[in-house]
């Protein structure tokens, strides 16, 4: 009989592995990444093309030439669009990301000849209706007044501009007035640009239950347009930190709090350190117990929240540390916070602490593996952050390796030659 009153034993993973993908070329050869690991004949069809915030001259371009091709398509009006999607039980996502627009069809098998060809339509004939437009650009107007008066955005915003560079690409945003300077023209001159029917700018991956009938609707769809090789160029200018002093603030009128972002430069994602480091920054803040929310939040009551972060582009990498608090404790909290930074390089990891670790990083790459949505996510993720290949078999096997010596010298590499960047956006 089964003893309530003993907890049962932890075990931990032996090893994970990611299942590859099969990669096939349409009939115009159009790349399409298959992940058939499904038991429910459901599908998820995302299509990725070349092009996103950094390639735009106007940043909010991307994401409202997105939003708008969901108004209609094909001769059909933004209405019958939903209304089709919703009949037959499907749903589109749409995202603008640094270097890639994305739009994501998630679909039963059944309606796969129905709704497929929905996806292809928006992308190579959308309406891009002006009376839509209007509606689409001052949703984006509103937000972002929302975003200005958040102080995470301000820190975070200014955070970026110190760390990448004021002119950078990815380090820009628009103000309500420049938004509201954004015309249909420019969606359609962004349209035009980037959704080019060809094997140069699009790769789609398909995942789920997949046999050869969806793979057919899906050719059928993509695979039966005059292709071209044309390839959007990156915009890929490598970080420049524009940092002469320590410590930034940014005033938010009326803001009841302020947000500390502290940030330090990164190696790229594809240098050999950069797991282990990855590995370090999550034992920092990267989790429920990590040693900044046993301190600064569990012992010193200084935040509700606090974390760390390794952000890896291919222009360059940041260790960013972010948590908000109340203004009259700011100095408190950065004090701490910096004490914890300094102390990584001394590894004074215990076993316990390194045995919780890895069997967060594990669980976390084992969720990945959930489902095949999740397989194909990390193979999307993959091409949307230029991960290198192998990337997922090196994290296990760091994870194994991983010991206190390792992350005290990674400290001692990376973060105690630097001196930290500081923000703080609150009340003045």
């Amino acid at each position: 009989m089964l003893d309530r009153n003993i907890a049962p034993p932890v075990k931990d993973f032996s090893t994970l592995s990611m299942p590859p993908v099969s990669r096939i070329k349409l009939d115009n050869g159009v790349v399409a990444n298959i992940m058939n690991q499904g038991g429910q004949e459901v599908f998820n069809l995302t299509a990725v093309w070349r092009g996103g915030n950094a390639e735009c001259d106007k940043y909010s371009v991307p994401n409202l030439t997105l939003q708008l091709m969901r108004e209609g398509a094909g001769g059909m009006s933004g209405e019958e669009f939903s209304d089709t999607l919703e009949f037959n039980g499907a749903r589109i996502g749409v995202s603008a990301d640094c270097h890639y627009s994305t739009l994501r069809l998630y679909s039963l098998n059944s309606r796969a000849r129905e709704v497929i060809p929905l996806l292809a339509t928006m992308c190579y004939e959308p309406a891009l209706p002006e009376p839509e437009f209007s509606t689409v650009l001052e949703r984006r107007i509103h937000q972002a007044e929302l975003m200005a008066k958040k102080v995470e955005a301000q820190a975070s915003r200014l955070s970026n501009k110190l760390m990448m560079g004021c002119n950078h690409p990815l380090a820009r945003y628009d103000s309500p007035e420049e938004i509201a300077n954004v015309t249909i023209t420019d969606l359609h001159s962004w349209h035009n640009r980037i959704f080019l029917p060809g094997c140069g700018n699009l790769e789609l991956f398909l995942s789920g239950h997949i046999d050869d009938n969806l793979i057919a609707a899906v050719n059928k769809s993509f695979g039966q347009i005059t292709a071209t090789d044309h390839q959007t160029p990156l915009n890929i200018e490598a970080f420049r930190c524009d940092s002469a002093k320590e410590r930034h603030s940014a005033t938010v009128e009326g803001a009841l709090q302020s947000s500390v972002r502290i940030t330090y430069p990164a190696p790229l994602r594809t240098d050999p350190d950069y797991i282990p480091l990855r590995m370090l920054v999550m034992a920092l803040g990267g989790y429920f117990g990590s040693r900044l929310m046993s301190n600064i939040r569990e012992d010193k009551g200084l935040t509700y929240g606090i974390a760390s972060f390794l952000m890896g582009y291919p222009e360059g990498g940041i260790i960013g540390i972010e948590s908000a608090t109340d203004p009259s404790t700011v100095d408190a909290l950065i004090s701490e916070t910096l004490k914890e930074v300094a102390r990584l390089s001394s590894g004074d990891f215990t076993q316990g602490e390194i045995t919780r670790l890895q069997r967060h990083l594990m669980s976390g790459l084992a969720s990945s593996l959930d489902t095949p949505f999740d397989m194909m996510d990390y193979y999307i993720t993959a091409k949307l952050s230029h991960i290198p290949d192998g990337y997922f078999a090196r994290q296990v096997e760091a994870i194994h390796s991983l010991t206190p010596a390792l992350l005290g010298e990674m400290a001692e590499k990376y973060i105690s030659p630097f001196k930290p960047v500081i923000v703080v956006a609150g009340p003045q």
